[in-house]
């Protein structure tokens, strides 16, 4: 089938049966589109597009503005019945023509699935950072780590950026919800959200990202030893004292945190499967 006949248009609240159904094969059936639908279709901030062929939706996929110069892409979805007819590469395209017609410096997005990945790097998108799980079940009895203010969250930069293994996150926080620039800036604004944990005097630190189950998230984590190894378990007391099931922590393999990780009982959540954040360059 040609795809010259493909249109994008924003999608519309009557629109959720069909996504539904788009969706249903996806992660065997555990999409997490249905369940952001009615988020996604109300912000006026992101750009969440149907993509048409003879009035009938054939896919899906959301650009974000998140950040300075900066925009998400996710949500890319192809109907199964019209895969593999060059409508996935059609979308994207567009996408990408539309963010640099915009005047963004960069386009960001993170994925695990392989044909993704082929598509991507194909359209340019260089791999910033490779990403396993790991996952502490929760513990009971303990302290939860303590959480900086935003001046305090500033000048932990510079022992962050002078932690082992930091040069494996290439500048960036790995957060598959949107992947921002590493720095002072960022730091005060994940202490701003809450989101920032730290271990014993400062010499270990957690940046947290929004989780997508009933968990606490680990994006980056700086330090070493027993100071890491104590906040590693403070987070697993946290989520205890939370009634969360566990902690999920993204780490590039081979991170030195490995070790400290292993030493607190914290095993891989899926050891056969990375994730990778990946970046285009629009300018």
């Amino acid at each position: 089938m040609e795809t010259t006949e493909l249109t994008l248009r924003p999608v519309r609240p009557a629109d959720r049966d069909r996504v539904v159904e788009i969706t249903k094969d996806v992660w065997e059936g555990r999409d997490y589109i249905p369940r952001v639908f009615d988020r996604w279709v109300s912000d006026a901030g992101a750009e969440f597009q149907a993509a048409e062929i003879e009035g009938v939706v054939v896919g899906l996929q959301r650009l974000r503005p998140y950040a300075p110069g900066l925009i998400w892409y996710e949500g890319l979805r192809v109907a199964s019945d019209h895969r593999r007819q060059g409508i996935a590469r059609s979308m994207l395209d567009a996408a990408i023509a539309e963010a640099r017609e915009q005047g963004f410096q960069e386009m960001r997005l993170a994925t695990r699935d392989l044909p993704a990945i082929l598509l991507f790097e194909s359209a340019g998108f260089k791999a910033l950072v490779e990403m396993k799980w790991w996952r502490g079940l929760r513990v009971e009895g303990g302290e939860p780590a303590r959480m900086p203010d935003e001046a305090e969250a500033r000048k932990l930069w510079p022992a962050i950026a002078s932690s082992a293994g930091i040069h494996m996150y290439a500048g960036i926080v790995p957060d598959m919800n949107g992947a921002r620039d590493l720095g002072a800036d960022e730091l005060q604004r994940l202490a701003s959200h809450g989101l920032i944990r730290l271990g014993p005097g400062g010499h270990a630190i957690a940046l947290l990202r929004e989780p997508w189950g009933q968990n606490i998230a680990v994006s980056l984590l700086a330090g070493g030893g027993g100071a890491l190894r104590e906040l590693l378990m403070a987070l697993r007391f946290e989520a205890d004292a939370d009634g969360l099931n566990h902690v999920t922590i993204n780490l590039p393999p081979g991170h030195p945190a490995e070790e400290d990780l292993r030493a607190t009982r914290y095993d891989f959540a899926d050891a056969e499967n990375s994730a990778f954040v990946y970046g285009l360059k629009l300018a």
